[in-house]
């Protein structure tokens, strides 16, 4: 069988960075924060670990722990369990409304 490469979709490489971040939700006018972190990171979006199970398309603000004094807004892309237990998932987002450097 021939060995077929496979393409890197990524429009930015990941670097493994654990940072704390809160999570910021809107619904019905309201704003909610939650706590999670982050497990890599990329100009592009993150890898976040957290209690809420997100869904893909979803908007999320990101504001990284003593960083930023706004949310990065974000759009959830994938969502699974980080494990058998089910208290913790791992979700992919997509960085909006940013500009190459």
């Amino acid at each position: 069988m021939a060995n077929i490469p496979t393409a890197n979709l990524r429009l930015a490489e990941r670097e493994v960075v654990t940072l704390p971040v809160s999570l910021v939700l809107r619904s019905e006018g309201r704003q909610a924060s939650y706590e999670a972190s982050t497990i890599n990171l990329s100009l592009g979006g993150a890898c976040v670990q957290t209690h809420l199970k997100l869904v893909p398309g979803e908007w999320v603000g990101i504001v990284p722990k003593g960083e930023f004094p706004h949310a990065i807004p974000s759009r959830v892309v994938w969502v699974r369990p980080q494990d058998e237990t089910g208290l913790f998932y791992l979700t992919g987002v997509q960085f909006l409304d940013t500009q190459p450097v």
